[in-house]
């Protein structure tokens, strides 16, 4: 038997080209599938359950307001009101709705009650003659991933301002007992000094105070 080693070398080179070709077209299903769940799964997280239409008041235990500012320069503090009270509307369409909501500079917390005390006195919010901060809407849009604007009027230290709040629907659904909840965001920057309160501008308080509203609400049949 004579051995041909051309043969040998391209029956082998015929084998890896098989073999390379069906591994390829193995893994490219599976890869593909996978990308495509993906891809589904990223699309969803960007859907939000729409809030059913009526009446909602505030609820207390699961809203907050935070608050950032810089200190000395050198610092980001945060702190934040504990006690919202209002009401908010979801209308048949996101430009029927509204919010109206009270804040009492009471709530406030710092974690440092001298400092709380402080923020309460006439230096800042000066609580025993304006003992409430307020909103209330003029405008309310939403697109259908949940983000929009809220627009209307904020109150603090006895003076009102038009405000834009970037908004967040941030879902819907079901309490513990039954009950029909809906959630939002609402985030904007505004200056205190606007707002009459001047003390430790510019460097020992910063002017500019970042917002951030998490709320969550309640259906009322």
């Amino acid at each position: 038997m004579r051995f041909n080693a051309r043969r040998l070398v391209l029956a082998i080179a015929i084998g890896v080209a098989t073999a390379s070709a069906f591994a390829q077209q193995t893994v490219t299903k599976p890869i593909t599938a996978a990308a495509n769940t993906a891809t589904t799964r990223n699309v969803a997280k960007t859907m939000i359950d729409a809030p059913v239409p009526g009446n909602y008041v505030i609820d207390i235990a699961h809203s907050h307001a935070l608050f950032f500012i810089s200190h000395l320069g050198v610092s980001r503090f945060t702190g934040r009101f504990d006690d919202i009270k209002g009401a908010f509307v979801v209308g048949q369409r996101p430009s029927e709705s509204l919010v109206n909501a009270t804040i009492p500079v009471s709530s406030v917390n710092t974690k440092h009650q001298k400092l709380e005390d402080h923020l309460k006195s006439p230096d800042f919010f000066d609580a025993s003659q304006f003992p409430n901060m307020a909103f209330e809407s003029t405008r309310v849009s939403w697109n259908k991933n949940g983000e929009g604007v809220l627009s209307g009027n904020l109150t603090i230290h006895g003076i009102t301002k038009p405000i834009d709040f970037a908004l967040k629907v941030t879902g819907a659904g079901k309490g513990p007992r039954g009950d029909t909840r809906a959630g939002f965001e609402a985030n904007a920057t505004i200056k205190r000094s606007e707002f009459g309160m001047m003390y430790g501008l510019p460097r020992v308080v910063g002017d500019s105070v970042e917002i951030a509203l998490s709320i969550e609400g309640v259906l009322q049949q």
